[in-house]
């Protein structure tokens, strides 16, 4: 079933059929073929012979893949395929170990989800989700939050001449009823714009805007528009900006849906800006120290940098005056938002800015070696001037049994307030 729909992809030219198998395993793991993973490498390639045939008859160029699942585990040898031969698309059947246990969506099409970085359909095993004669893109629905991600789904739209799309906006049922009314209202205005631009593209499209749970909306009105496919992102509005693998809109109608998802990998360049917060901004790197001791800005004394990704602060780094010198701390990455070097930016903004003057700091042991980056060199307790020193006082002389080691960079000129 799976390969029998390869051909309606547009713009497909080229196919490798992969098959796992997994010796230690007997149950129903099979992936695009449809066939017990089980299947010895012989067998393995007659089950590939049907569905190649087709393929082929379709005028499509197919090669064939067969990969063996070390230690059970077929999610990894399917993602190590997916490395190696860096598909455009993946397409897997929603089948998996317990269609029960893992609601409609199988353990394993759910396990590659999570993995692979490039886009996915997931086919259904019912046939009653298409119309006999229709196309798997022949009607699509196209979920919209306004964020970069969906928007850049619009744009396949477009690529893949789809020629009619409902695009929905689903308004979850959250605050005051009049602030759910202006979102519905704002909702149509924004799928209307879009409907403008896309009817230029001789694509026609219908607009919907509900009002629930969104994953809810989105799998009833796949149903009710009769659509045969569900094009959406990974990544949604909360999501695209982090470290999150995947959406949770995205993986819960990838799970719960009854029709194809095809789920579309954004290939983003994120807005990145370096700036020194002013006090009217304050409030918003205590929000993240919230998560750091519960930190608090002063605009008498401080200065403090941030990264803002797509205008959302992510890290931060303050610089603040003693009476007898100038102190670094408060440099924050929440978890979140770690791994891309955000407080690197963070931290050289403040030194570019502030490292006219000596600047002291109480470094965990374990970020020595990211501050000597900067120029901060080891300095001994004592050497620190007696203000900033007081704010370990209750190490009683021995900062380093409390995971911390005093820290300077020299510099030369004057304090900017």
């Amino acid at each position: 079933m799976t390969a029998a729909l390869i051909p309606q992809i547009p713009t497909v030219k080229e196919v490798i059929l992969t098959h796992v198998i997994d010796p230690a395993d007997t149950s129903y793991l099979g992936w695009i073929t449809g066939r017990p993973s089980i299947l010895p490498k012989e067998a393995a390639k007659a089950a590939f012979a049907q569905e190649k045939t087709a393929l082929l008859g379709a005028g499509l160029t197919v090669t064939e893949r067969i990969a063996v699942a070390e230690e059970g585990d077929v999610t990894g040898a399917i993602v190590a395929v997916a490395e190696e031969v860096r598909p455009s698309l993946i397409v897997m059947g929603a089948r998996g170990r317990n269609i029960i246990s893992d609601f409609f969506l199988g353990s394993v099409s759910a396990s590659v989800l999570q993995r692979v970085q490039t886009h996915m359909i997931i086919i259904r095993t019912a046939s009653s989700s298409q119309k006999k004669g229709t196309g798997l893109f022949s009607r699509v629905l196209c979920p919209i939050d306004f964020s970069k991600p969906s928007l850049q789904v619009i744009s396949t739209l477009r690529r893949l001449n789809i020629a009619d799309v409902v695009l929905l906006h689903a308004v979850a049922p959250a605050g005051r009823e009049e602030e759910v009314d202006k979102k519905v209202r704002d909702a149509g205005i924004q799928l209307l714009a879009l409907r403008k631009k896309l009817e230029t593209s001789q694509i026609h499209v219908e607009t919907l805007v509900r009002q629930g749970p969104v994953v809810d909306e989105i799998c009833i009105a796949a149903e009710e528009s009769e659509a045969t496919l569900i094009l959406l992102p990974r990544l949604g509005k909360t999501d695209y900006i982090t470290n999150t693998p995947i959406g949770s809109t995205a993986a819960g109608v990838a799970k719960r849906a009854h029709r194809p998802v095809c789920v579309i990998f954004p290939a983003l360049d994120l807005e990145i800006t370096v700036r020194e917060l002013d006090r009217a901004e304050f409030h918003l790197a205590e929000k993240i120290w919230v998560q750091y001791h519960q930190q608090t800005g002063d605009p008498e004394r401080d200065r403090i940098f941030g990264v803002f990704v797509e205008k959302c602060l992510v890290s931060v780094a303050r610089c603040r005056s003693h009476p007898d010198g100038l102190e670094v701390d408060g440099v924050f990455t929440p978890t979140e938002f770690r791994g891309r070097g955000y407080a690197k930016k963070a931290v050289d903004a403040l030194v570019e800015t502030c490292g006219d003057r000596t600047l002291h700091m109480h470094s965990t042991l374990e970020l020595v070696t990211f501050y000597s980056s900067f120029g901060f060199v080891p300095i001994p307790e004592e050497t620190l001037p007696p203000t900033i020193r007081a704010r370990f006082n209750f190490a009683l002389g021995d900062m380093e049994g409390v995971n911390v080691q005093p820290m300077m960079r020299p510099g030369n000129g004057t304090w900017r307030v």
